[in-house]
C-alpha cells in the first residue's frame, strides 16, 4: 500500500472534520426546527385611551406582516401610559383575557378564541381608583388600585368577572406608588411593589377571596418596580434607584410562608431605569427593561435563586422600553416602548438575546401593558 504523505493525511483528517461539523450542524438546524411548534403569538396591549380604551391584538404567524386588531373594553383609560407591569393579565391557559380600565375604575374580561381573537364579555368595578395591574390565578383575579393603594378581588365565571364581597384591603399604610400586583407561584399570597414608598407588601390570600393584612419589607434596592418569579418560587424584582445614571439593579428575595422576604442577592445591571422584569423559568434567565438607557439586560438565576449578570446590554432597543412579555415557550422576548412599538428577539438557550426586530409600529403614545398568546395549529 502506498504510504500517505503528512500533508495528504492532515488534508484527510480536515475533510472529515469539516464533514461531521457540517453534519452536527443539520442535526441541530433539524432539532431546532423541530422544537419550533408550528402556531402563531399574539401581543396584546391597551390603547389607553380616555376616550375609550382598546386591547390592541398583533398577531404574527410565520414570519408574515403583523396585523393589528382593535377590541374595545366599552371604558376609559387615561390617556397615557400608567407607569405599571400588568395592565394586562392572561389566565392560566390562554382561554381569558384580563384588562384594566383606569378612566373607569374598572376592568375587563376578554374570552380568547382561535388565531388569539377577542370576545369582550363583561367589565366589572375594580374595587377603587385608578386601577394600574392585574393578577389572574384560575377563577381569582385581584386588581391594584393605585389612586387609593388598595387591592380587591373578583371571581371570573363564564359570564365573567363579579366583585368579591369584603374583599378590598389596604396596602400597608406608608404604601406609596404602587406598581405591580401579581400572586405567587403556589397562589397562596399577592405580592404588591410600591416603587416611592420603597416597599414590598405580601398579602395572605383566603379560600373565601379575602385577602390577610399586608407583612410590609423595606426593599433592598431603591425603587422596586416589576417583578416576575422563578421556577423556584423566588421573587426577582428590578431596583430603579431613582433613575440614577448607571445604577440600577435586579433583586432576589426568598418568600416565606409568613409573608417575609429575606433578601438573596443584589446585582446592579450597570444601566438606568430598570423597570420591567420576566423570567424564563424554563431556562433559568431574568430580562429587564432598562427605559433610562434604551437597553435589555440579562440575568442568570441559580436554582437557590442567586442571580448573576449574564449581559449588562443584552439588546438595545433604543427609546424607552415601558414593557416587556415573553412568547413560544420563553423563546421569544417581546419589549414595547413609549414610541409607540413592539420589538421582538430570540431568547437563545444560553441566555443571549438574538438581533433585535421590529414586530409592530403605529401604536397610540398612551399604550400601556403587554402579554404574549401563543396559539398552536
Amino acid at each position: 500500500m502506498k504510504r500517505e504523505t503528512r500533508l495528504q493525511l492532515v488534508t484527510k483528517l480536515a475533510g472529515g472534520l469539516a464533514l461531521a461539523m457540517a453534519l452536527s450542524m443539520a442535526t441541530i438546524a433539524a432539532a431546532s426546527a423541530a422544537d419550533v411548534d408550528e402556531g402563531s403569538t399574539t401581543l396584546y396591549t391597551l390603547s389607553n385611551s380616555a376616550t375609550g380604551n382598546d386591547v390592541l391584538a398583533v398577531t404574527e404567524r410565520h414570519g408574515q406582516a403583523s396585523v393589528v386588531v382593535s377590541y374595545p373594553t366599552g371604558q376609559k383609560g387615561t390617556g397615557a401610559g400608567l407607569g405599571s407591569q400588568g395592565a394586562i393579565a392572561l389566565v392560566e391557559g390562554g382561554s381569558r383575557l384580563i384588562a384594566v380600565n383606569a378612566g373607569s375604575n374598572s376592568v375587563s374580561a376578554f374570552a380568547i378564541g382561535d388565531m388569539g381573537r377577542l370576545k369582550l364579555i363583561n367589565s366589572a368595578p375594580s374595587g377603587g381608583l385608578n386601577p394600574i395591574s392585574v393578577t389572574a390565578r384560575e377563577r381569582l383575579v385581584y386588581v391594584l388600585n393605585a389612586g387609593d393603594n388598595t387591592v380587591s378581588g373578583l371571581r371570573l365565571g363564564e359570564d365573567g368577572l363579579s366583585p368579591i364581597a369584603g374583599s378590598t384591603t389596604a396596602l400597608s399604610a406608608g404604601a406609596k406608588a404602587p406598581v405591580q400586583v401579581s400572586f405567587t407561584p403556589d397562589g397562596e399570597s399577592l405580592i404588591v411593589a410600591e416603587k416611592v414608598s420603597n416597599t414590598i407588601d405580601v398579602l395572605a390570600v383566603g379560600d373565601d377571596g379575602g385577602l390577610g393584612s399586608p407583612h410590609t419589607t423595606i426593599s433592598t434596592g431603591a425603587t422596586p418596580f416589576g417583578f416576575d418569579f422563578d421556577s423556584g418560587g423566588h421573587l426577582v424584582i428590578s431596583d430603579a434607584v431613582g433613575g440614577a445614571p448607571g445604577a440600577s439593579a435586579l433583586t432576589s428575595y426568598r418568600v416565606h410562608e409568613s409573608g417575609a422576604l429575606s433578601p438573596i442577592s443584589f446585582v446592579p445591571d450597570l444601566q438606568t431605569a430598570a423597570c420591567w422584569v420576566v423570567v424564563d423559568r424554563r431556562g433559568g434567565h431574568a430580562f429587564t427593561t432598562n427605559t433610562g438607557s434604551g437597553t435589555v439586560s440579562s440575568y442568570d438565576i441559580a436554582r437557590a435563586g442567586a442571580l448573576t449578570l449574564h449581559a449588562s446590554v443584552a439588546a438595545v432597543t433604543g427609546g424607552h422600553p415601558i414593557d416587556e412579555a415573553l412568547g413560544t415557550n420563553g423563546r421569544e422576548l417581546f419589549v414595547l416602548d413609549a414610541g409607540g412599538r413592539i420589538l421582538s428577539s430570540a431568547v437563545l438557550a444560553s441566555g443571549d438575546l438574538g438581533p433585535v426586530s421590529v414586530a409592530t409600529t403605529g401604536l397610540p403614545s398612551s399604550v400601556t401593558g403587554l402579554a404574549a398568546n401563543f396559539d398552536r395549529e
